[in-house]
C-alpha cells in the first residue's frame, strides 16, 4: 500500500507531509516488516534532497534501505522493506534514518526544522509508539554542483519504534513534517518543574505551530533545544478570532482552562498522544472546531471542555484511558453518536448515549441524536447536568427512569421538541434548577409516594410549595395565580411560557425572583411587585416581555433601586419597549434617579399610588 503527501503552504512556510505505511506482521518466532510505498514530494524551490533512508534492527548497523533512490524530493521512490526482520526478543524495535541534505538554489538559503508523528489507529494488543523530537536542518549546506556521496548530511530525522511481539497488525502513516522555524519572539512563557515549558500567551498568526522542543535566548524562545513545551496555560489563546488551525507537538501534556476558550475562527487543533488532561472551559465556543479525536493517553477532561463546539459531528470515541468527564465537557456538539473503547473502566456507551460504566449515570446524550417518544434506561440513577441540553431532535414524549433519584441542574434545557405530559418517579429526591427549561410540556405530574416534589394545577414545585421549579412551557393559562405558600421564584421558572397570558398574580409573601424566571413571557401584560419582594436576578429576568403594559411596584427594595442607579436591579423590568405606565406606591419613595425622570412623566395619585407615564 502506498502513501503520497505532497508539500502544503502555511503561514510558517513551507510544509511537507509525507506518510509512509508499513505493513507489518508479526509472528511469535519470526518477525516481519514489509514497507512499500511511491512517495511523492513537492517543493518548490526544490532546495531538499533526500540522501538516504536506513534501516536499523537492534544492535546492527543501519543499513540503506533496498531500492531506495536518492534525489531531489520531488522525486519518487519506492522502500521496500519485505526481507528486514524484527528480532526475535520480547520487544521489537527498529528506527528509521531519514538524512536530508539542503541544497542552495538561485542562492537560497533557508533552514527548516523536520518532526516526525504516527498518526495510525491503536492496535489491540500492541504497544506502538514513535518518539522523535524536532530537528533542524541547516542552511545551504551544499551547492547541487557539488552534491556527492560524501556530502555532508544537513539534518537527520529518526523514527524510533517499538512494537509488542507476539502480535499480528498493520502499521500505517508515519509522517515526516518539513517546515519553516516557528517564530517564538513574541510568544509569552513560564517555566515548570523538570525545566518545562507552559505557553502563557501567543499572539498572532492564522495556522499556528507549536515546537516541541525550545530554547531560551535573551529571555525569549527559539526553536530547538533542552526544553520541552509541555502545557497550554490558562487563557493562552482565549478570545483569539485570528487563529484558524493549531498544530500542538506530542510533548503536550496539559491544555489549561479557558485556553482557546472562544477563539471563533478555530477550526482545526491536533491532540497529542501523550496529552492526559484537557482545562475547564478550554474550548468553551469554539464553533467552527472540527474532527476532534480524544488520544489515548488523555485521563481527564473538565467540565465544559467542549461546551458549544456545534461543528464536532458524527461520532466521537471515548478511550480506555478516560477516568473522569466533567459536567457539560461534552454537551451542546454536534454530535449524533458515542462510542467508548471496550477496556475503558469508567465509561461506557449503549444506542450512542454516554454512560458511567454500570449505566447508572447518564453522562451525555448527543446532541444530534434524533429518538422519538425517548425512554430512559430503567438502570439510571442519575443524569448529569446539561445531559441532554439542546437536544433539539428528541421529540415526542419523554418517560424517565423509574429509579432516578438525582436529576442534573439544566439537564433537558432546550429540547424543545419534548411533548405532553411529564411524570416525574416517586423515586427523584434532588433536582438542579431549570431541568425543563424550554420543553414544550403541557403538564408535570408527580408519583404518588415523592416526598420531595409536588404539583398543583400541573405546575411543578416542591413538596411544600415554597418553591416554583417550573412551570410547563406549553401550558395556556389567562391570569395565573401563584400560590400563597411560594417564598421562591426559581430560575427561569416561567421563562420561554408564551402561553401565558394577561397577569401572574404574585403571592404576598414571595421575597425572591430568581434570574430569567419572566424571560420571554411575551403575552403578560399586567405584573404586580409586592411589598414582600426584597431581590430580583440578573437584567433579564423580565427581559423580553414584549405585551407588558402595566407595572405595579408594592416592594421598597425595588422603589429603592428607583432612587439611584440600580436599574440593573430591577430585573429588566423597566426596560421591556410595550411598558406604557409604572404605579409605585406612594409612601415607599420620596424621590427619584434622574434617569427615571427623564424616562417617566409623574401623573395622579390613586389608590396608594402614583402613576409614573412613558415619555
Amino acid at each position: 500500500m502506498s502513501a503520497k503527501v505532497k508539500l502544503m503552504s502555511c503561514i510558517f512556510g513551507i510544509i511537507i507531509a509525507f506518510g509512509v505505511m508499513i505493513m507489518g506482521v508479526f509472528a511469535a518466532v519470526q518477525q516481519n516488516i514489509t514497507m512499500t510505498g511511491d512517495v511523492n514530494f513537492d517543493i518548490a524551490d526544490k532546495t531538499l534532497y533526500l540522501r538516504d533512508v536506513r534501516l536499523q534492527n537492534g544492535l546492527n548497523d543501519p543499513q540503506s534501505v533496498p531500492g531506495f533512490r536518492p534525489g531531489y524530493i520531488n522525486n519518487e521512490f519506492s522502500l521496500d522493506l519485505s526481507q528486514q526482520d524484527l528480532p526475535e526478543n520480547t520487544t521489537g524495535t527498529f528506527l528509521l534514518y531519514f538524512d536530508i541534505v539542503n541544497l542552495i538554489i538561485d542562492g537560497q538559503t533557508k533552514e527548516y526544522v523536520a518532526e516526525a508523528s504516527w498518526t495510525g489507529t491503536p492496535v489491540s494488543g500492541a504497544e506502538f509508539s514513535i518518539q522523535s523530537g524536532s530537528e533542524k536542518i541547516a542552511a545551504g549546506t551544499v551547492p547541487p554542483s557539488e552534491l556527492s556521496s560524501a556530502t555532508p548530511i544537513s539534518g537527520t530525522v529518526i523514527l524510533d519504534v517499538s512494537v509488542y511481539s507476539g502480535t499480528s497488525f498493520d502499521l500505517s502513516s508515519i509522517t515526516l513534517t518539513i517546515r519553516e522555524p516557528v517564530d517564538l519572539s513574541d510568544v509569552e512563557y513560564t517555566i515548570g518543574e523538570n525545566n518545562e515549558i507552559i505557553i502563557t500567551s501567543w499572539g498572532d498568526g492564522e495556522n499556528v505551530v507549536i515546537p516541541g522542543s525550545v530554547s531560551i535566548v535573551d529571555g525569549k524562545l527559539v526553536e530547538g533545544g533542552d526544553y520541552k513545551v509541555t502545557s497550554i496555560g490558562d487563557d493562552a489563546f482565549a478570545n483569539n478570532t485570528t487563529v484558524k488551525t493549531v498544530t500542538l507537538p506530542d510533548t503536550i501534556k496539559y491544555i489549561g482552562s479557558r485556553a482557546f476558550r472562544n477563539c471563533s475562527n478555530l477550526t482545526n487543533v491536533n491532540l497529542p498522544e501523550g496529552l492526559t488532561e484537557i482545562g475547564t472551559n478550554a474550548f468553551y465556543n469554539c464553533t467552527k472546531l472540527t474532527d476532534v479525536v480524544l488520544p489515548n493517553t488523555l485521563t481527564t477532561l473538565k467540565p465544559y471542555a467542549f461546551f458549544l463546539c456545534v461543528s464536532i459531528t458524527g461520532t466521537l470515541n471515548i478511550p480506555a484511558s478516560v477516568e473522569s468527564i466533567g459536567n457539560s465537557a461534552l454537551i451542546y456538539l454536534g454530535l449524533t453518536t458515542f462510542t467508548v473503547d471496550p477496556a475503558n473502566q469508567n465509561f461506557a456507551a449503549l444506542d450512542g448515549i454516554l454512560y458511567n460504566k454500570d449505566f447508572t449515570t447518564l453522562v451525555a446524550y448527543p446532541t444530534s441524536k434524533a429518538t422519538n417518544d425517548y425512554k430512559m434506561l430503567e438502570s439510571v440513577t442519575t443524569v448529569e447536568i446539561s445531559a441532554f441540553r439542546y437536544a433539539t431532535n428528541l421529540t415526542g414524549t419523554l418517560t424517565l427512569s423509574p429509579n432516578l433519584i438525582n436529576l442534573g441542574q439544566d439537564a433537558f434545557f432546550g429540547c424543545m421538541n419534548i411533548t405532553g405530559t411529564l411524570t416525574i418517579p416517586a423515586t427523584v429526591t434532588t433536582m438542579g434548577s431549570s431541568p425543563f427549561v424550554q420543553c414544550q410540556i403541557t403538564e408535570f405530574i408527580v408519583e404518588e409516594g415523592n416526598t420531595h416534589f409536588t404539583t398543583v394545577e400541573g405546575v411543578l414545585y416542591d413538596a411544600d410549595v415554597t418553591l416554583l421549579i417550573q412551570f410547563p412551557a406549553a401550558k395556556s393559562v389567562e391570569n395565573f395565580t401563584i400560590p400563597s405558600t411560594v417564598i421562591t421564584i426559581g430560575g427561569m421558572g416561567f421563562i420561554y411560557c408564551s402561553g401565558l397570558t394577561g397577569t401572574v398574580n404574585l403571592p404576598a409573601g414571595l421575597k425572591d425572583i430568581t434570574a430569567y424566571a419572566f424571560y420571554n413571557c411575551t403575552h403578560l401584560t399586567t405584573l404586580t411587585i409586592p411589598a414582600s419582594v426584597t431581590s430580583v436576578g440578573t437584567s433579564n429576568t423580565f427581559y423580553n416581555m414584549t405585551n407588558l403594559k402595566t407595572v405595579y411596584i408594592d416592594s421598597p427594595t425595588i422603589a429603592s433601586y428607583l432612587t439611584g442607579t440600580g436599574i440593573d436591579n430591577t430585573g429588566g423590568l423597566l426596560g421591556n419597549s410595550s411598558l406604557e405606565t409604572v404605579y409605585i406606591k406612594s409612601d415607599i419613595v420620596s424621590s427619584l434617579a434622574s434617569w427615571f425622570t427623564a424616562n417617566y412623566t409623574q401623573g395622579q395619585t390613586a389608590d396608594g399610588y402614583t402613576a409614573y407615564t412613558k415619555n
